[in-house]
């Protein structure tokens, strides 16, 4: 029985997620405002670089599985796969909620570094290009949004009940 290649089938299943969210994007009301690009530009943005990516992986990862699939490739995930899956999206979680009472900025900052250190698994990273790359990607991400496109994002519910006002 010949293997399926999965790296088809996601490629498949994401331009299909791109095109649903191609479609649920033209149902945005559109309200322009003189000189600014209205709120359909990132989402078409977002779902042409769904296809593309999904495209690119297709041509290039989908050789490369089936060549594996000739040879005999392990499973797609192990048990320590499957932790580290279920780690993740606890991670996620945690993200999502302390975002909420610490703050966007802080907690991207943290949970990037979380995320380098799981995802790393088993490989030696720098530790001071990683604490770096968190703290730059963290900040340019809340500034962007906040001072950049005048989007509030959470500032943590903890540090204006001690006094402490955050930018």
């Amino acid at each position: 029985m010949k293997k399926i290649n999965r790296t088809y089938v996601m490629g498949v299943v994401f331009i299909f997620f791109a095109l649903f969210v191609f479609w649920q994007t033209g149902k945005i009301p559109e309200r322009l405002v003189s000189n600014e690009p209205g709120p359909k530009l990132f989402p078409y943005i977002s779902a042409i670089g769904m296809i593309v990516m999904a495209v690119l992986s297709m041509v290039i990862d989908g050789r490369k599985e089936a060549e594996e699939n000739r040879a005999g490739a392990a499973p797609y995930l192990d048990n320590a796969g499957w932790k580290r899956l279920v780690l993740i999206f606890m991670e996620c979680v945690v993200f999502c909620i302390a975002m909420n009472y610490i703050g966007f900025w802080i907690v991207s900052m943290v949970g990037m570094m979380m995320y380098i250190c799981t995802l790393k698994s088993g490989k030696k990273i720098n530790l001071v290009f990683a604490i770096v790359l968190s703290i730059a990607l963290g900040s340019l991400c809340y500034f962007g949004f906040t001072k950049g496109f005048a989007i509030p994002l959470p500032k943590g519910a903890i540090w204006s009940k001690i006094g402490i006002k955050m930018p």
